[in-house]
């Protein structure tokens, strides 16, 4: 028995031990490279722990591996976005270090992290409550950063957003809630509509991280992914609590449905998408109407037969 014990000690010693190299080596580079204040860099440290500490909870981690070393240096990059963005109200030159390439290039940079990962996690099969936890988390505090420098700093992104940007800690809260009124909560079930619309988000929030993108063009493209993403959340919600039976014949029947409409939707969306795109070309005053249908062709295609349906926890 002390053996095991001496083996837990030394796992969670070796995470903090990485995550402290990490974080300081990230703070250190942006400090130098990218302009990253001071404050903003102290205050991405205190993220980055805070973040470790809330997915260290029982059960203790594993061995840390090859992919939960990925996730901690992906969640370094976002927590010193985040400091930055928490630090700009006070800091003139945490404002700059949020102008230009740097915070698209680090966001797309940690979103490309998140598929690496989980590959690596899959294939040495090193899964774990802690790592999917860590993921989690990760992927959240980037979402808001993200979102948060796009909305407030940017202004490229609309400012109900936020609530797509937020979403998880909002889920988080509302849970909570239902905890202390006594509500029991059931487990999510796998769903790999979930995983791809989560990519989605991740990959508009890094396009509208961009400098060169106008506020005008994101306004469609957040209509159709936003609202089917705060449409997962209240679903998610309502199965979590235990207002909904995913199970129950009518919530099949309902599925069933939707996944028939899959593709034909998918099909005349894309179709849609052509039709705008050219009349845009033509001079047409279709605004970016076909962003939005593209991204909803794409994100309703139906899986490929034998595609991977999802993806369980990672990284051990």
């Amino acid at each position: 028995m002390p053996r095991k014990s001496g083996g837990r000690s030394g796992d969670a010693s070796e995470l903090w031990r990485f995550a402290t190299a990490a974080g300081g080596l990230v703070a250190i580079l942006g400090i130098v490279f990218a302009g990253l204040p001071l404050g903003g860099g102290l205050a991405g440290f205190a993220l980055l722990f805070g973040v470790v500490t809330f997915a260290a909870r029982d059960p203790a981690p594993a061995p840390l591996g090859i992919a939960n070393r990925l996730t901690l240096t992906r969640l370094a990059v976002l927590a010193a976005l985040a400091g930055t963005a928490l630090w700009a109200p006070v800091s003139v030159d945490a404002r700059l270090a949020l102008g230009g390439w740097i915070p698209c290039l680090a966001y797309g940079a940690a979103a490309l992290g998140d598929f690496a990962d989980g590959a690596v996690a899959r294939r040495t099969g090193s899964a774990s409550a802690f790592g999917a936890r860590l993921d989690a988390e990760s992927d959240a505090l980037g979402m808001a950063a993200g979102t948060g420098i796009a909305v407030l700093w940017s202004g490229v992104l609309p400012p109900w957003y936020l609530l797509a940007g937020f979403g998880r800690y909002l889920f988080g809260a509302a849970l909570f809630l239902e905890t202390r009124l006594g509500r029991r909560l059931r487990e999510l079930p796998p769903s790999p509509f979930r995983r791809r619309l989560a990519g989605f988000q991740m990959g508009l929030v890094t396009v509208c991280l961009a400098p060169f993108i106008e506020p005008e063009w994101a306004p469609p493209a957040t209509l159709a992914l936003g609202v089917p993403f705060l449409a997962g959340f209240g679903r998610d919600y309502l199965i979590a609590s235990g207002r909904l039976d995913p199970d129950s014949a009518a919530s099949r029947r309902f599925l069933s449905r939707l996944a028939r409409l899959r593709s034909p939707a998918s099909g005349a969306a894309a179709v849609l998408a052509a039709a705008l795109g050219a009349a845009k070309l033509a001079g047409l005053p279709t605004g970016s109407w076909f962003l939005a249908a593209f991204f909803f062709a794409w994100l309703m295609r139906p899986p490929r037969p034998g595609a991977r349906r999802g993806s369980g926890p990672h990284a051990g």
